[in-house]
Order: C-alpha cells, then structure tokens, then sequence
C-alpha cells in the first residue's frame, strides 16, 4: 500500500460527448451466481486520474449503453440499492488494478457479473467518543489494494458494501486534525485486524481515531546543507510497518498527520540520483533512531540528510529477484529487485556492503556475491563511485516448509527457522505467519533445521524432536524438492548474562550457547553490547562464548549451572581474549 490516505475518486460534471465523436460502450450487467441479468444497475466510467465521465443504467435485460469521448477509461459496475457489490473491469479485485481501456470511435464490449454483497456498518468516533462526520473509511483486500470506500454521515455513521472476504478497514479524517486508524486500534495496514464479511450479517465495526500528532522536518542535501524537494518520506513502525508516506515541497519541507508512538523515519529518491537515507545520519534502519510523539503534539525538527548514490549493478538469472546491499554489521542498506532480463540497478552510499539475492518464489536458493551462502564469509564490495559486473547466479534449490505449534498444538506466528549447512553455517532462514506456517528453499545439500523464538519465551526447538543441535537428524535436499518439517517448541526459562573482552570491553556479535553435560548446544543467543539472553528448559549447562568473525580467541566453557523452573537462575559472566593477528597479505 503506496500511500494512508489516498485521494478519493473525484466526481465531476458528466462531459456530454456530441453525437458525430461519442463511441457507444455496451454490455450486460449479470449476476455472478446465478447468470441472470440485473436491471438498475449503473456502469460509470473514470478516466486514469480517477475522474468521473459517464454513466448508464442497466434495463430490464441488464444492458446498458455508455456514451463517451474516445479515449483511456477505467469502468465499474454498481449498485445503488447496495444489495451487489460493486464490480471492476476484467473483475479486478481494486478500482487501481483493473485495466484502462483504451476505448475508440467504434466503441467496445464490456460486462459485469455482480455477487451479492455483505455489509460492514459503523462508526468513527474520538476518542472520546463525538461522532466525526465527512471521515473517510476505506476497506482494503488483504493484498493491500482498496476495494472500497464511504463517508461517514453528520452522525459519524457508515456502511460499506463489500463482497463476501476478510479485510482491513481504516479511517481518517481529510483535515488531518485526527490521526489515521485501522481496525482494531493500529497504526499500520500490517497490523490491523482483518473483518470478515458475510452475506449472511452485517459485520459492526467502530472505528476511534485520536488527535494527531503533527510530525515535519526537512530533506536536505548533506554536503551543500540544500533543501532537496519531490523526496519521499516516510513513517515506520520501530518493527518495519509502514505508517504514512509523503512527499517533500520545493523547499524541501514534510509533514505527517501521526498516531501518538514511536517511529523511525525514512527518505527516499523516486529519481535514485540520491541513495535511501535515514534519520540521524544511520546507514541502516535498524540502527536508526527511534522518535517517540504523543497525541496532540508537534514536532518541527526533523532533518533528513541525503548523499548521492553510487550504483551497484549487475545481472542474476532471473526476473524478480530480491537484490540486497548489507552493511558490514548485518543490517540492510538498500533492496531493489531484478527486470525481466534479470538486471538490478542497486543505488546506495558511498561505503562497504555485501550484496545478496534472493527468489522470492522459493525456486532458487540465496546467495552472496562471491558464491557465499553465508553473510560472514561473503565478499566485501567497496562502493566509493559506481560499480558495474556485480553479478549472482542462484542454484536451484529444494524447499522446505511446515508449521510450528507449542506444546498445546497452538500455532505460533513470528518464530525463526532456519538451516544450517554441514560446516554450521546458516544457510536459509524464514519467519511464521498468524498461520504458523513457513517456507524457505536452501541449495541441494545437508542440513540441520530448528525454531527459535525472538520474544525469548520459547526454547529453540530441533526437528525431529532432538535435544541439542548435534543431535539433530540432517536433512538431505536436492534440487527441487518439497520437504515438510513440522516443529514443536516448549516453554524454558530466560538465562542473562555479559560477554567481554579480558580487557572489559564489551561485546557485540559474540556467539553463546548452553551445553549439555555431553558438551551439546542445546541453545544460542547473540550478544549486543555486551548482553545476552538465552532461553533453556530447566536442567544443569555449562555456557560458551564464541566469535563468529574469530577476532577472540574461544574460551572454555563456564561452570556448571543448574537451571530450575519458576526460579531466577544466576547471570552468566564471560569472557574473552583478542587473537593477535598478522596483516593480510594480498596475493
């Protein structure tokens, strides 16, 4: 979804067309169910920038008869007593989707089939609780294109007629003084609450909306301090769901009209003369700064600073591949995706990446540049000016998919799984839907497959059923394949700790596993900043600390420890040593 609120279709006085330039639209206006035509229903025409330029009414036999000036049309079916749902050209699930015809002097042939609609009826209230009359509500299709809208009434009121399916309603308000809102309480389309609609009933939805808080700033070049105007910006969760996006004026100013929250801040160059920049100067959103508004509130201060881009290009052996440009720590710079001659054009800032891509379809196994599968050994790419050749050839993979549950068959959404290779490195990770469901496709080879939880309330699960990692049954995949690999994960106790350097300083990216008393991993965790959280089931481990990039040397494993149910076990303390290190030599 490009933009929150979007421009409503304009109505416009009707343009007649004189009867020596008018081309004659015809059809039949059915009902999709049962075949027979449908009389009083109204085929209205728009042109491609949403404007109003004809209607017809359907007659005893569902015909109808459109005349317009030859030109480019979107059209829809309707109807005005709301007992079918309205109905695009080519049965488009959107108005923006369906198709613009180009419609000439000798006129065209179009029909509709029209099911019979469910209604969605409510309010838009405040917060507390005045009815907010000419707010805008709009119901998305799950894919994220609009499939209607109404105006609420003097009382607040609306009602919807939708066709039978689940979607995402907002609200908001054109003056901009309430902030928009989705359906139930969220600030973005991702995590809004689907409403199913049926036939059968009316589905009720109220809809609050709070007064906005009023965010701006600026986009400016950052070495001429210049305004930078036509920038895109936008507002994200701190989680990645896109919240609003707008469009920087000749000066360089924006404005957003914000749920009170937290946010990060984004702009972009539609013209890709400069690279994605984030706010405070950050080369990645992850490690962007997290700005906190409240209802009500304005903020005026934001400066946004653009560099010029320098262009990574290259080919892989697809369309439609996702292409990445990592930072040296991990987090994503820029994403583009590949034409349909496979070529990617990858615009960033001046710096050291590692490029990546990735089929989306699930056909071909992810891949660094250089052939690596893992991001720590890939081959780094300094970018001080364009760079041309870098290219990336995935293997066909197998894919493996499933569903993990807990202990009671419940599904868990936002679970990791991921293979590891048989050297250990991570070779593919997905992430589970509200369904519990994953996917994810490796190159022909070995694995190990296992689950872990981000919120830490789960322990790491093993497929099949294993306690540790090296236990773990390997999965042989060859090209094409399709494995499932369903995965159970249980309840553990959260184990904290620190990782230093024998100097005090410390950690970030230090590997941490709890062994079992056979020197197993049954767990791991990553240090950030020197702290660490790991989830275990009660029993007695001993943990390590281990770097991944080898700047430290391994140190032996703690003491044992005993872990019980329902109490705060101690905080594990470990420490490490710096390698010394020869300079490379280049050959």
């Amino acid at each position: 979804m490009r933009l929150l609120v979007r421009a409503l279709l304009t109505v416009v006085p009707l343009l007649t067309a004189s009867a020596a330039h008018a081309a004659a639209v015809t059809g039949t206006v059915s009902s999709a169910a049962a075949g027979f035509p449908l009389s009083g229903m109204v085929v209205a025409a728009y042109d491609p920038a949403g404007m109003l330029r004809g209607t017809a009414s359907t007659d005893g036999t569902g015909l109808y008869v459109l005349a317009l000036a030859p030109g480019e049309y979107r059209l829809l079916a309707y109807d005005p007593a709301g007992v079918y749902a309205t109905s695009f050209d080519a049965n488009a699930e959107s108005f923006e989707t369906s198709p613009v015809r180009t419609i000439s002097a000798s006129g065209a042939q179009i029909s509709f089939a029209l099911v019979k609609g469910g209604k969605v009826t409510g309010g838009v209230r405040s917060a507390n609780g005045t009815a907010i009359p000419g707010a805008v509500v709009e119901a998305y299709n799950l894919s994220g294109t609009r499939r209607g809208f109404a105006i609420a009434n003097n009382s607040g009121d609306y009602s919807l007629v939708l066709p039978p399916g689940d979607y995402k309603l907002v609200a908001y308000h054109l003056a901009g003084y309430f902030a928009p809102a989705f359906h139930l309480a969220a600030r973005s389309f991702a995590e809004a609450t689907p409403v199913r609609v049926t036939e059968a009933a009316a589905a009720a939805v109220t809809l609050v909306l709070d007064v906005a808080a009023q965010v701006s700033g600026t986009a400016i070049d950052a070495a001429t301090q210049q305004p930078l105007a036509s920038m895109l910006v936008y507002a994200f969760t701190p989680a990645g769901a896109q919240v609003s996006v707008t469009t920087t004026d000749a000066t360089g100013h924006f404005r957003f009209s914000l749920p009170g929250g937290d946010y990060r801040f984004v702009a972009a160059d539609a013209s890709r003369a400069y690279a994605t920049a984030y706010y405070d100067g950050s080369r990645s959103f992850e490690r962007s700064s997290i700005i906190v508004v409240t209802a009500g509130e304005r903020r005026d201060d934001l400066r946004i600073a653009l560099t010029p881009g320098a262009r990574i290009s290259g080919r892989v052996n697809a369309p439609n591949f996702i292409v990445t440009a990592y930072n040296l720590d991990g987090t994503l710079h820029a994403t583009t995706t590949s034409d349909a001659a496979g070529r990617y054009t990858l615009v960033v800032a001046p710096g050291e990446y590692r490029i990546a891509a990735s089929d989306p379809s699930l056909t071909y196994a992810a891949l660094f540049y250089g052939g690596m599968a893992d991001f720590r050994f890939a081959q780094t790419l300094s970018v001080t000016g364009d760079v041309a050749g870098i290219d990336v050839t995935l293997p066909r993979g197998g894919r493996v998919s499933g569903t993990v549950r807990n202990s009671n068959s419940q599904v868990l959404s936002g679970i990791t799984v991921a293979a590891y290779d048989a050297s250990g490195a991570l070779a593919s990770a997905a992430i589970t839907g509200a369904d519990g469901r994953y996917a994810l496709v490796v190159a022909p080879g070995t694995y190990r497959l296992l689950a872990f939880d981000p919120q830490l309330a789960y322990v790491t699960s093993y497929a099949g059923g294993a306690a540790s990692y090296e236990t773990t049954g390997p999965l042989a995949i060859e090209a094409d394949a399709m494995i499932t690999a369903d995965l159970t994960m249980r309840r553990g106790v959260r184990v904290s700790g620190t990782v230093k350097t024998d100097k005090g300083r410390l950690l970030t990216g230090v590997e941490i596993f709890a062994l079992d008393a056979l020197g197993n991993r049954t767990a791991g965790a990553t240090s950030n900043d020197g702290a660490f959280t790991i989830v275990v089931p009660p029993g007695t481990y001993r943990f390590v600390a281990v770097d991944p990039y080898r700047r430290y040397a391994p140190a032996e494993p703690s003491a044992a420890v005993d872990i019980v149910e329902g109490q705060t076990p101690p905080a594990i303390a470990l420490t490490l040593t710096a390698v010394s290190r020869r300079r490379a030599v280049h050959h």
